[in-house]
């Protein structure tokens, strides 16, 4: 007993101390998690916060610049980062959620340092723009795996389906159901798209307050956003063929809702996440996933290789050669026979004119529409796969496999929603680029009346379901049709056999009739051609456009677009051509240095001089006569000649069509200010 007062010896511990002990420990490392993520969170917020800090003036500009510009994203890049902490910039693509939310808290906190008047006016919260090089992790909607859930992704593609913009409630506000005392609470409502990781659940509404009362949710004080879901397709000239090409669904919020239409090419930043529903008793395990959009950006320019000194010098060369339409018509399509006309209509058609938007509102098309109508066998549909092949952006139909609304625009009903979504067709899609249309007579009537307005407007409207949207479907179209009896029937006159209705026909700039005669000389000519064709060798300069290895990231087919395209200036004329024997060989240039030719004279902008003005009024007032009157020339109208023939409407429609495809010479010829009287003639 002296020992236990003076309480030198220790009793051991009681099995209830150590109980109590453990416990103690265990909720420590409950505790613990929580705690540690906390902890972690403030670190990432001084660590942002010292950045800011650092360089105070580039971001106090910054912020000021986009919250002037009434722009709540402020944009963040990654190599900027990089001198924060090495690898962060990595770190932050494969956990966005960690580092996001940590870096905009520490820049509201800057903000409100600097500026406490802009704090108190933002309209939304601050958000940060991730930008620059995102590499493995920059892809098309065909990359977007299992692999990359959770991490943050730049997604480019074409918008194919756009759902409708609706508020989304953030905060809900409750009032008492039968006392009117102000008393009022709050409730905050958050789901994936916030991109927290612990989200709150049970987000329902609050019955009762703390004693009891009934309480109800006033609509008026509560807090809302904008909220948009749309879905994005990879591009038709990146998917690989014959394979169905991918999408992905994309969430946007606030100021990023209406920011794309159906039909724009646009390049999505954002956090691929999945939304998993409510637990049950049992699930499949399969998910609905979404990319959750910090950043929307048109793609304007498309991926093509550079030019080099070396090939500006060659096409202008080529340009200053006395024959320069006819050998760039030539080497068009050079695997088919003849047809030398129609190959230099369809070279027009891809330089294309100028388009003029005048003060008014009003738009003049500057795109030049070709119809081409002959008997079958004569290589119509060839020449359309020689200009899909060679244009940026082309796309393809046929007139039975494709509807009205399939060529403009459809309004579909959502099965999971019941909302109304728009859907973008191929003339929407095609905006900018080439629409191939082959079989064009076997196109319904009704089908073929939706795209009158496409053609002339360059613009798809509808007014369907409650919604008046307008697309833009600024695209030159290129149709094949067979003649109404399938083959040409020469007593029959032009308008008889095409079979097209005039408000139809004038819409096209360029009709061709393509003809096969049996004389024997023609005949010998295509049968040589086409043996001289099977007995060479195809090598590797057969291969044909489209992507044959499945790139899933931009950054690898970038790199084998640069393998390919080594610094080096691209090769002008072919080293062998199959020709008639006894023929000498035409210069042909390569099917590569024709379309850097097409895209470097695309970029002028020539204006008629006044003898083309005259030149072009000229033609138009002999066009309009000799049509109008039916003969070939003025002079067998004044002999009375019987033997006259009802020939194609000429309208102002042609007028137009004459500057467009004077225009376009003269851009063959590289001229930047002027068309000249040549150009017309």
């Amino acid at each position: 007993s002296s020992d236990l007062l003076t309480g030198t010896k220790e009793l051991p511990p009681t099995w209830l101390e150590i109980s109590s002990l453990f416990a103690s420990m265990a909720a420590v490392d409950a505790a613990d998690p929580a705690m540690r993520e906390r902890d972690e969170f403030e670190q990432r917020v001084r660590l942002f916060s010292e950045f800011l800090h650092n360089n105070r003036d580039d971001w106090e500009k910054r912020i000021d610049t986009n919250l002037a510009n009434n722009c709540f994203r402020i944009p963040l890049d990654l190599s900027e980062l990089r001198k924060l902490e090495a690898g962060i910039d990595q770190k932050l693509l494969q956990a966005p959620v960690k580092y996001l939310l940590p870096f905009e808290e520490a820049l509201l906190a800057f903000l409100g340092e600097t500026n406490q008047k802009a704090v108190k006016q933002l309209k939304q919260p601050l958000k940060l723009d991730i930008t620059g090089a995102f590499g493995r992790n920059h892809v098309t909607p065909r990359g977007v795996t299992a692999q990359t859930i959770g991490n943050m992704l730049c997604v480019e593609g074409i918008v194919t389906k756009c759902g409708v913009m609706q508020p989304k409630l953030l905060q809900s506000m409750h009032v008492h159901k039968t006392i009117d005392d102000n008393y009022c609470e709050s409730r905050d409502h958050r789901d994936a798209t916030s991109l927290q990781n612990n989200i709150l659940s049970g987000g329902g509404f609050p019955v009762q307050d703390a004693e009891g009362n009934e309480l109800q949710m006033d609509v008026s004080l509560s807090v809302y956003k904008d909220s948009q879901s749309f879905t994005v397709q990879e591009a038709p000239d990146n998917s690989p063929p014959g394979q169905i090409p991918r999408t992905v669904k994309v969430v946007c919020d606030g100021d990023l809702a209406d920011k794309a239409k159906p039909g724009d090419r646009v390049q999505v930043i954002g956090v691929y996440r999945s939304f998993p529903p409510p637990m049950q008793e049992f699930t499949t395990g399969v998910f609905p996933t979404k990319l959750v959009a910090t950043s929307i950006k048109p793609v304007k320019e498309l991926i093509e290789p550079a030019f080099v000194a070396l090939d500006v010098t060659n096409i202008r060369k080529i340009a200053a050669r006395d024959d320069t339409f006819k050998l760039l018509a030539r080497s068009f399509a050079p695997a088919i026979c003849g047809h030398e006309k129609v190959k230099e209509g369809l070279l027009l058609q891809m330089i294309g004119g100028t388009e003029k938007n005048l003060s008014n509102g009003t738009h003049l098309r500057g795109d030049i529409n070709v119809l081409l109508v002959g008997d079958p066998s004569c290589g119509k549909s060839q020449m359309l796969r020689f200009v899909m092949n060679t244009a940026p952006l082309a796309i393809s139909t046929t007139g039975r496999g494709s509807s009205g609304v399939g060529l403009t625009a459809a309004m579909i009903r959502d099965p999971g929603s019941r909302e109304f979504n728009l859907e973008a067709g191929a003339m929407v899609l095609a905006d900018r680029g080439v629409i191939c249309i082959d079989e064009f007579d076997k196109m319904g009537q009704n089908d073929r009346v939706s795209i009158h307005e496409a053609m002339e407007q360059q613009c798809v409207t509808i007014a369907k379901a409650g919604m008046h949207v307008t697309l833009n479907a600024r695209c030159s179209v290129l149709a094949a049709a067979n003649p109404i009896y399938g083959n040409f029937d020469p007593s029959l006159d032009l308008a008889k056999n095409i079979g097209l209705p005039d408000s139809l026909l004038s819409r096209f700039d360029l009709v061709y009739v393509v003809r096969d005669l049996t004389t024997e000389e023609i005949d010998r000519k295509i049968a040589t051609q086409v043996l001289r064709q099977c007995s060479m060798r195809g090598g590797a300069e057969g291969r044909r456009r489209g992507v044959e290895e499945i790139h899933s990231s931009i950054l690898e087919r970038r790199q084998e677009a640069d393998k390919e395209h080594t610094q080096e200036a691209t090769k002008v004329f072919e080293d062998s051509m199959p020709v008639v024997e006894g023929e000498d060989v035409d210069q042909v240039v390569t099917v590569d240095f024709l379309r850097k030719y097409i895209r470097f004279a695309k970029r002028f902008k020539p204006v008629l001089s006044p003898e083309a003005q005259a030149a072009v009024a000229d033609k138009y007032v002999d066009m309009r006569m000799r049509f109008q009157s039916g003969f070939a020339d003025q002079s067998a109208a004044q002999e009375g000649n019987p033997d006259r023939k009802p020939r194609l409407a000429v309208t102002t429609r042609t007028l137009e069509a004459l500057i467009r495809l004077a225009t376009a010479h003269a851009k063959l010829k590289l001229r930047k200010d002027e068309v000249l009287q040549e150009d017309v003639e």
